[in-house]
């Protein structure tokens, strides 16, 4: 119970604290919303705001939160977390939950002002192993802010989570892979009458999907299914489908193989409707990405939960009646946390949801709040002076960037749900783009893996797909590494080969020629 009294009081304080950096006080603001919204308006702030906090009676709406924001010039994201809701969790609790459907993720909910562990390249020789350890390539070199590497304009690329029910790119890409789409590459080769090595995401109005397409006429393509009974559908461009991207990268995680499944409403012929257009009531937007998502109010209900328990707090869950009640009576959640719990189970944009509530998003503020007043930590370990931290060294470091660049930094708090792995060092990383001639499908063009090195005993399953079997990665006595498929058989470690020409099995001495450094449980690779 001092706990809590503690966590409220230090709260107040710090509300007050924000203000007073802007020469404001409570009652100040209090009137500013009369002016600027009027009293009964969802923004008004009332002058008691103190009181009801330190009673913990009382959490601010997302319009009074921009009301703080507008008054203050900070950001609306920083008062969010201030007051304890971190919008990153969205796109967080996106990748940790199951989805039948493909859904966009958001990488825009990212700090700038949040701490990024930054590397620099090692000394020694200049030429790119074909597979090594993180570690072995790169050193800790402090940290700097998460801005500092935003060069790249985000709204080029999109981000996308695989459903295991519209999986059209099957087996190239496995549901709950997460890809990147390039967006500037989709006219290029749209116009060139045929990609056929190309996979795209596309929108319908029945959701989101990455496939392969067949150009039928001008104005006409079809999405390809080459291993799925999906029904193959035409579709009108961009009335009934929009091109959004071109994939370029797939991040993959092998802990849980996901078996694709085809639903009835797929597999036979549907007729494609209009793309509906942008949705400004909530109770459409709702219920449109509800039914996109393939989710009834039980199923969204269940997910909450899920979220409750990972977030460690009740208020997330939303029971199956208050979530047709937003759809019925078109009213917004009071509390926050179910709007967070809202944007991730539906896959909706948090921008999108706020537009939705008529939350004027352009009033708010510019100006970060400054770290002592907001939890934004420095990673640990890393020293105060870090800031400035130089730019990397190394043509393997700098060449490792380039290939993922922009480097899709909003997933980094989701490396623990995709590995499977509580902590992460940077021995559990191996890079894997040097020039070698790839064991199994999945790792052409690797660039870098997640390896659960507890994990040392090979298993091969003689009746799975190549798509199911576990990768390893060995380490040889002449100090080389190697990736693929291998078994133990009496001592010794049999390497199996899934390249298109036939190679001999190799047989290594287990301890002696070769030994088992992990299991991969994460695959990062270009498309």
């Amino acid at each position: 119970m001092e706990f809590n009294k503690t966590l409220k009081a230090d709260l107040v304080e710090r509300v007050r604290a924000i203000l007073a950096r802007r020469g404001l006080t409570l009652y100040g603001v209090s009137l500013l919303t009369v002016q600027l919204y009027g009293r009964p308006s969802p923004y008004f702030l009332p002058h008691n705001l103190y009181y009801d906090l330190g009673r913990g009676t009382f959490t601010p709406s997302l319009h009074q939160l921009l009301a703080l924001s507008r008054i203050s010039d900070y950001r609306f994201n920083d008062w969010l977390r201030v007051f304890g809701f971190d919008p990153e969790n969205i796109a967080r609790l996106q990748v940790l939950l199951p989805s039948k459907r493909t859904m966009l993720l958001d990488p825009s909910l990212d700090d700038p002002e949040s701490w990024i562990p930054w590397f620099c390249s090692k000394g020694g020789s200049l030429e790119t192993p074909a597979i090594a350890p993180l570690g072995q390539l790169v050193k800790l070199a402090g940290a700097k802010r998460l801005r500092s590497f935003l060069q790249v304009d985000n709204d080029d690329f999109l981000y996308a989570k695989l459903g295991r029910e519209d999986a059209l790119a099957f087996p190239n890409l496995l549901p709950e892979s997460i890809v990147r789409a390039n967006t500037l590459l989709t006219k290029t080769l749209l116009s060139a009458g045929s990609a056929p090595n190309s996979l795209f995401l596309i929108e319908h109005a029945n959701g989101f999907c990455c496939c392969r397409l067949q150009a039928v006429a001008k104005d006409r393509v079809v999405a390809l299914s080459a291993h799925l009974p999906y029904a193959p559908i035409e579709l009108r461009l961009p009335e009934e489908a929009r091109v959004l991207g071109v994939l370029d990268l797939e991040i993959r995680s092998l802990i849980n193989h996901e078996q694709p499944d085809v639903p009835e409403d797929l597999a036979k012929h549907w007729t494609p409707l209009r793309l509906a257009s942008d949705q400004t009531k909530l109770s459409h937007l709702l219920r449109n990405a509800r039914l996109r998502m393939g989710l009834s109010f039980r199923a969204a209900s269940a997910l909450s939960r899920r979220i409750a328990s990972e977030l460690g707090d009740e208020q997330y869950f939303a029971a199956s009646g208050s979530l047709s009640d937003y759809e019925t009576l078109d009213a917004p959640p009071r509390h926050i946390h179910k709007a967070i719990t809202l944007c991730a189970v539906y896959g909706l944009r948090f921008s999108t949801f706020l537009k939705s509530i008529d939350l004027h998003w352009q009033e708010a503020g510019k100006d970060p709040i400054p770290d002592n007043l907001i939890p934004r930590k420095r990673p640990p370990g890393i020293r105060d002076d870090s800031d400035d931290a130089g730019q990397p060294n190394g043509t393997v470091f700098l060449g490792l960037l380039r290939e993922w660049e922009p480097v899709p930094f909003f997933l980094r708090k989701s490396l623990s749900a995709l590995s499977g792995l509580k902590s992460l060092s940077l021995h559990d990383f191996f890079w894997l783009g040097g020039k070698q001639e790839p064991l199994h499908p999945s790792l052409v063009d690797g660039l870098l893996v997640i390896v659960n090195r507890r994990r040392k005993k090979p298993l091969y399953f003689r009746s799975k797909p190549f798509w199911q079997q576990p990768l390893y990665v060995l380490l040889k006595r002449d100090g080389t590494y190697m990736c693929g498929c291998c078994s133990l058989e009496n001592g010794t470690l049999v390497i199996h080969s899934y390249s298109s020409a036939y190679q001999q099995p190799q047989q290594l001495r287990n301890h002696y020629d070769a030994e088992v450094v992990g299991q991969v449980v994460v695959m990062v690779r270009r498309l």
